[in-house]
C-alpha cells in the first residue's frame, strides 16, 4: 500500500528464441546474467529479487503489436527480430516507485541478454528495442525509468500513460491549451518523477520563466476498464492555462519557479 492505495501490478513483455522453458534456463546460465528461472520466478542471484514470470508459445500478433508500441523503431532489423520469436515471456511485479520497477527492468535486461528480442511494457503500452532498453537500465540513476514507462496519447485531451509505474499521478491537458502539449506533459511528468515535489490543487507550473503557466487541478482523468494495466490507481492532475493579465495584472512584475504556491 501506498497512501491508502494499493500497489498496482506491472508487467514486462519479452519476445524471444526459446522453444522450451529448459532453453531459457539454459541460455541464463550460459549468458551470465545471475538471474536463475526456478518454478515461477526469475531471480537475481545478487539481490535475491525476485519476480514472477510467465512463459507462453509464439503469439502471431506479437509483431504488430511491437510496431504499434514502438513506431520509432518499427522499420528496425531489430523490430523484424520480433516476428522470429519462438515464445513470449511475461515478467509480474510491482509498480508503485522505481525501488520495485528497477528490478523488474534489470530482470527484462537479462532476459535480453539471454536472446529477447526486445521489451513491451504492458502497463503502460510502450514498447523498446534491446538497445534503448540495456542503455535505460544503464542509466536509472538519472531517472530514465520515466522514458521507460510513461508515454503520452494525443488527442482532444493529451494525456500521459504508465506514471503509475512510478507511484505517481498521471496528468492531462486540453490539446489547444498548449503550443506544443506532449512536450509540456513530459516536462511536468519528468519534473515530478525527478524531484518528487510535494504538489497541491491549486498551484502553478510553467517550464520557463517567460513559458505560459499552468494551474493544477485534480482531474478524473481517463477511464479504463478495472482490471486494465493502464489503469492508474494515484488519480490524475489536469494543467489549466493561466491567464495572468487577469490574475496578476499585464505590467505586474512576478517571481518564477517550477511550482508556485497560490
Amino acid at each position: 500500500m501506498k497512501d491508502g492505495v494499493a500497489v498496482p501490478e506491472a508487467v514486462l513483455c519479452i519476445p524471444g528464441p526459446w522453444i522450451e522453458r529448459a532453453d531459457l534456463t539454459r541460455q541464463l546460465v550460459q549468458s551470465n546474467t545471475g538471474y536463475l528461472f526456478a518454478g515461477m520466478l526469475l531471480m537475481d542471484t545478487k539481490t535475491n529479487i525476485s519476480c514472477e514470470l510467465q512463459m507462453e508459445p509464439r503469439d502471431e500478433r506479437m509483431s504488430g503489436a511491437f510496431k504499434a508500441a514502438g513506431p520509432h523503431w518499427s522499420h528496425t532489423d531489430e523490430m523484424k527480430q520480433i516476428n522470429d520469436h519462438a515464445s513470449v515471456i511475461y515478467l509480474v511485479g510491482h509498480g508503485g516507485s522505481q525501488t520495485n520497477f528497477a528490478p523488474l527492468m534489470h530482470a527484462a535486461r537479462a532476459l535480453l541478454d539471454a536472446g529477447g528480442h526486445g521489451i513491451k511494457v504492458e502497463s503502460t503500452g510502450l514498447a523498446h528495442s534491446p538497445k534503448t532498453w540495456r542503455r535505460l537500465c544503464d542509466d536509472l540513476h538519472l531517472f530514465s525509468a520515466h522514458e521507460a514507462c510513461v508515454v503520452y496519447i494525443t488527442g482532444a485531451d493529451v494525456y500521459s500513460c504508465g506514471m503509475h509505474n512510478l507511484g505517481l499521478k498521471d496528468v492531462v491537458v486540453a490539446a489547444d491549451a498548449a503550443e506544443d502539449p506532449a512536450e509540456l506533459l513530459r516536462a511536468f511528468t519528468r519534473y515530478v518523477f525527478a524531484e518528487q515535489p510535494d504538489i497541491r490543487p491549486g498551484q502553478t507550473f510553467s517550464v520557463a520563466a517567460d513559458a505560459p503557466v499552468f494551474r493544477i487541478v485534480e482531474d478524473a482523468g481517463v477511464e479504463y476498464e478495472p482490471s486494465s494495466l493502464f489503469k492508474n490507481p494515484y488519480g490524475f492532475w489536469r494543467l489549466e492555462p493561466v491567464d495572468l493579465r487577469l490574475t496578476e495584472g499585464a505590467h505586474t512584475k512576478r517571481s518564477w519557479w517550477k511550482f508556485r504556491k497560490q
